[in-house]
């Protein structure tokens, strides 16, 4: 019983999550792409710091850039937030 009661949650989250939409909007400084809820983010043209209640992903750091686009993507619900910055 107790599995079925966890499945039926567990679909009725992911059916949530499914359904949701995404939405675009043009901001001042960029675009923000938001998917599935918030659960995937995509901002472009944002140089805002980071939230220190997030797992902080420099881009910089990995692919040695040298001119940067101010791209923040947001994984999990700002879990992990990656930044190009």
């Amino acid at each position: 019983m107790k599995s079925k009661t966890l499945l039926t949650l567990a679909i009725c989250a992911v059916a949530a999550s499914l359904f949701s939409g995404c939405s675009t909007q043009k901001t001042r400084t960029g675009r923000n792409n938001s998917f599935l809820g918030g659960l995937f983010v995509y901002n472009t043209g944002s140089y805002l710091p980071v939230s220190p209640n997030t797992i902080d992903v420099d881009a910089t750091q990995f692919l040695g850039r040298v001119n940067p686009s101010g791209t923040q993507a947001s994984f999990g619900w700002g879990l992990i937030t990656a930044h190009d910055y």
